[in-house]
């Protein structure tokens, strides 16, 4: 049975929410769409105007932080 997570970008100013989430098998499915998602937003995010560093944080569906990914090029 699927479950859904939820990934959110933040930095020690904000925190980016999500609010739709993705449907995965388990955890470690999870973080592997969450890598994905870093490497499509790396270069973008990384050069955001704050110069704050950002991590992907996953939540599961009771809202659970269950991972916690760094934002890097």
């Amino acid at each position: 049975m699927a479950t859904r997570f939820y990934f959110e970008l933040a930095n020690a100013e904000m925190t980016l929410h999500d609010p739709t989430g993705v449907e995965a098998a388990d955890l470690a499915e999870a973080l592997l769409e969450a890598r994905s998602v870093i490497a499509e937003m790396a270069d973008e995010i990384a050069e955001a105007p704050t110069g704050l560093p950002w991590t992907l944080l996953v939540r599961d569906e009771a809202g659970w932080l269950v991972g916690r990914l760094p934002v890097r090029k």
